[in-house]
């Protein structure tokens, strides 16, 4: 079988012995592979004679299938009819097969792509209809016989994005799984290549190329002994390939040939690892200059990992977007949380003698349900690491909640583990402590603080695997050698020796990377030790300071984040916390305003990390509003202000989650603030400024004419101010609390949908319940209620002749589009494409809407934010009639009328063409939805078409 391999890919002049040297190394390979990288901490138990009793689980038994954001994988496409669709639904939910219940090979998710072509979608305006997506949750409102697209689909597997991209990056947040994917696809693609009949998603059954794991620090470490990159990249490919002592001496050569057709695949690990000190000189950027220039020679396939942040805010080094693709993993979702504890107990049952499978099928139900039924550890479950720490945890009454108590616990676990089990008739073995010598005042907690700073140093040497420092034996003795020294111990260089034994082969903290080196097992615990040496320094914010302003500040992130988490849990976030938090938003003369705005992004995530108010409510001395709450707020205000603002995504979302816990001051909720929002209004058409009411000025403008074709209209509208933002759900449950059932604020049809009702439907859903998140799940009916209560309950600061209502087609196109000119924009902000930095829209993989204004620069040229993407927002014309009549008012609609106009685009669904200014969409006045809400404007009081 090997050498059908070698005929394959490896062309006919290639040495007698290559198949021998083939062989031996692809057994080899998928064997180191196949061991799990967690083995010997989780079986640390140990037996009477004190021998390890670790089960041998390996990779393959407990490996649950990783996804990525890729397109989602279409198992079925089909025409059907509306009818025939929900009741398709029915059985699906019923017989669970959504990402929460199964594996992801399992997955069946209906999707809608539009409208069919066979029946009922060929009239004049449809053609937009078709390639809009029909939410399932708007089903209800189409007729059964209405002629749909159904599709099922499931999620992309990282194997089968690796097999389908020739060029891969693969990105993934730390314990996501990275090298995890590479190291179970490199174990099963050996032994495809040695001839075994295995079946592997996305790829071909004659698709057999030899994997090489490529360990990217091992390159930048022959970079250091003054090799350039591409002589660094090849000398450390020889060192996988041939082998120690080159006891596979040739195997290199022999597959320089495979590597230039396709019969190698490089699965490079940890891009982003590397050190990106020295610009376009630094490791990071050689070493990806090296890799660019092995697939310019060769025809490989190759996949580099990287952590998500670090290379998307990187410059020289990201890969070209012309030649390589980029997935992201996603989090684990339930059904693979089912799936992976499910096989580890089953896998664990079949060998440890103490536990028979029924015992463990018991096991994995009872952790099962402890998540389920805390939904506090859904995002500690949703990464494989952690995940697999919890399951270690699971002989503990209680899983951890928070982030830092989880690493906490996880850290007690990996250090303490090689303390013996007691069992009868057999004498207990003396623990560390004592077999040091008993010391006064030595304790096991003390023993961290070198493992503290060892991690520090670590961390900021970055080198090593996923970017764990290497702890050279010197490094480590010294530092124990010294402690031990201050403790006083009689043989500090004996006890050295006796902690190394413990840490080398029985405790699982450190990870014994050779004969002379250690490492963390996994990044993730470098960061949180670290972060633990960073609390406990007297010049702690200074340390911090530093490493944030670095050119390595994304990688000092997470470390940053879980310091903010220990000093709570030291009880030392009122002091050491509070001064951190005052130095992150105060303003100085050494500070850019784009090191403020990183420093105020670093505070939303502090104050998180550390709990937030009530973290610091306990002291009576401290007042919450006045040294807190006011400048954090102000602070992060200002960011968001700030068009030019460059901050990550996933770090936007938080600090606007963050502004809406501490009370959006850009949102008007209580009289006041509304009655100073229209005191003060904008009264120029400019993004300039932080009013929330933005000026259009009076003009001729054209409506529609976005595609070659369209019809368009020119008309005259009035002055009029639209609101800068979405109206929130802050905003809304006053209306739900004072007004839902004054039954003035009402229209005819809409009181009678009304009819008995409370509050929306849904209302106070956690999904859809922050502060200044958009308020969704509103009926158009609702939203015209508001507008009419919120126009009477500030009838006396209103213009005279003023309303506050919906916007008309016209008024929301002018807004979002015009910048004066007389000829519109495509999108709010201009002529560039779509990015998640200017709109909230697919591409953020959101299940919810985001707190709004998070984007600001996508602002339009009046200023208004979230016109592109976030919620589609309701208006007040008549579809069909656009754009003829897109300045006129519709009074009201029939429930059956299928004609009010959405404008905007959502977070939700489609692509970057759903938040141009001219896409739009249609819907029922009684429908509601989840990626629906709406924004207001103050203008003349206009008449009424119906």
């Amino acid at each position: 079988a090997t050498q059908q391999t070698i005929q394959l890919y490896f062309g006919a002049s290639v040495p007698a012995d290559t198949a021998g040297l083939l062989s031996d190394y692809l057994g080899k390979f998928a064997d180191e592979c196949d061991r799990l990288r967690l083995q010997r901490i989780a079986g640390q138990r140990q037996t009477g004679n004190e021998q390890p009793a670790a089960p041998n689980l390996r990779l393959q038994d407990v490996y649950t299938s990783l996804t990525t954001d890729g397109s989602p994988v279409i198992r079925l496409r089909t025409h059907t009819t509306a009818g025939r669709a929900r009741r398709f639904l029915e059985r699906v939910e019923k017989a669970g097969r959504g990402p929460d219940d199964v594996s992801p090979e399992r997955v069946i998710t209906v999707a809608f792509p539009g409208l069919s072509e066979h029946g009922g979608a060929g009239a004049a305006g449809e053609e937009r209809m078709r390639r809009m997506a029909i939410a399932p949750m708007g089903l209800d409102q189409v007729a059964d016989e209405t002629a749909l697209i159904l599709e099922l689909r499931r999620p992309e597997l990282a194997v089968e994005a690796i097999a389908q991209q020739r060029r891969l990056v693969l990105l993934g947040e730390p314990g996501s799984g990275k090298s995890t994917v590479l190291r179970y696809l490199g174990h099963l693609l050996a032994h495809r290549a040695a001839g075994a009949d295995l079946r592997l998603r996305g790829w071909a059954d004659d698709d057999r190329p030899v994997p090489i794991l490529l360990p990217l620090a091992q390159v930048a470490e022959q970079m250091t002994r003054g090799q350039d990159p591409d002589q660094a990249l090849w000398q450390t490919l020889g060192q996988i390939l041939d082998g120690p002592q080159e006891l596979s001496a040739g195997l290199l050569n022999a597959l320089r040939q495979a590597l230039r057709g396709e019969g190698v695949v490089v699965l490079c690990d940890g891009l982003d690892e590397l050190s990106a000190e020295g610009g376009e000189r630094s490791p990071r950027t050689q070493v990806s200059q090296a890799l660019q220039q092995l697939v310019r020679r060769s025809n490989a396939r190759v996949v580099i990992t990287s952590r998500v942040l670090p290379y998307r805010e990187a410059g020289a080094w990201q890969l070209p977007t012309d030649t390589w693709a980029e997935r992201t993993i996603t989090p684990l979702a339930f059904g693979q949380v089912r799936t992976f504890v499910r096989s580890w107990f089953r896998s664990l049952a079949e060998v440890d003698p103490d536990l028979d499978q029924a015992q463990g099928q018991q096991q994995a139900h009872d952790l099962i349900e402890q998540l389920e039924a805390r939904p506090a550890l859904t995002p500690l479950v949703a990464s494989p690491l952690l995940l697999t720490m919890l399951t270690l945890l699971h002989d503990n009454d209680r899983v951890p909640e928070n982030e830092v108590e989880l690493y906490e616990q996880c850290v007690v676990l990996l250090l303490e583990r090689w303390e013996p089990v007691r069992q009868m008739g057999v004498p207990r073995r003396p623990g560390l402590i004592q077999r040091l010598g008993s010391p006064p005042g030595l304790t096991v907690p003390r023993l961290r603080d070198p493992l503290h700073a060892l991690a520090y140093e670590a961390h900021s040497e970055a080198k090593g695997e996923e970017g764990r420092g290497i702890i050279r034996h010197e490094l480590l003795r010294g530092r124990f050698q010294i402690f031990f020294e201050r403790m006083l111990l009689p043989d500090p260089s004996a006890a050295c020796r006796t902690l190394e034994q413990v840490l080398r082969i029985e405790a699982g903290l450190l990870v014994a990377r050779s004969d002379s080196a250690f490492a963390f097992p996994h990044l993730s615990f470098q960061e949180y030790l670290a972060a633990c040496h960073l609390a406990g320094q007297p010049n702690m914010r200074d340390l911090a300071a530093a490493v944030w302003q670095s050119d390595d500040r994304e990688r000092w992130r997470k470390t940053l984040v879980l310091l903010a988490g220990r000093l709570a849990a030291q009880d030392k976030a009122t002091d050491q916390g509070l001064l951190w938090l005052k130095r992150l938003w105060g303003r100085s003369a050494a500070k850019t305003p784009a090191q403020y705005h990183q420093d105020v992004r670093l505070a939303a995530l502090t104050y998180q990390g550390m709990g937030g108010r009530a973290a610091f409510a306990a002291s009576a001395e401290l007042d919450l509003e006045a040294e807190i709450e006011s400048p954090l707020r102000r602070a992060l205000a200002q960011m968001f202000h700030t068009h030019t603002t460059t901050i990550p995504r996933e770090d936007r979302l938080i600090a606007g989650q963050v502004l809406g816990d501490l009370g959006d001051p850009r949102i008007p909720v209580v009289d006041s603030e509304w009655h100073t929002s229209l005191q003060n209004p904008s009264t120029t058409f400019t993004a300039v400024g932080d009013h929330y009411w933005r000026y259009v000025p009076a003009g001729r403008y054209r409506m529609g004419g976005w595609d070659d074709g369209d019809a368009s209209a020119e008309h005259d509208l009035t002055p009029f101010w639209i609101a800068r933002l979405p109206i929130t759900v802050a905003q809304f449950a006053r209306f739900v609390a004072e007004g839902y059932r004054d039954d003035r604020h009402w229209t005819p049809n809409g009181l009678t949908w009304r009819g008995d009702r409370t509050e929306p439907y849904g209302w106070g859903d956690p999904q859809y319940s922050g502060a200044n998140q958009p308020v969704t799940i509103v009926t158009w009916y609702e939203a015209t209620a508001f507008c009419h209560w919120l126009t009477a309950h500030l009838a006396a600061v209103l213009p005279a002749n003023h309303e506050i209502r919906l916007p008309t087609e016209a008024e929301w196109e002018v807004a979002a589009a015009y910048d004066g000119s007389t000829t519109h924009r495509t999108y709010p902000w201009g002529e560039e494409e779509a990015t998640p930095e200017r709109a909230v829209y697919d591409a953020w993989k959101r299940d919810a809407p985001a707190p709004v204004g998070i984007c600001p620069a996508g602002a339009s040229a009046c200023g208004a934010l979230d016109l592109a993407g976030n919620v589609w927002e309701w208006c007040a014309s008549h579809y069909t009639t656009y754009p003829d009549t897109a300045h006129t008012l519709e009074k009201d609609f029939t429930v059956n009328d299928f004609v009010v106009p959405l404008r905007g685009g959502s977070y939700w669904e489609g692509d970057s063409s759903n938040v141009r200014c001219g896409a739009r969409y249609r819907n029922h006045p009684d429908n509601w939805g989840g990626h629906v809400g709406f924004r207001v404007v103050v203008s003349p009081r206009l008449a009424h078409m119906s």
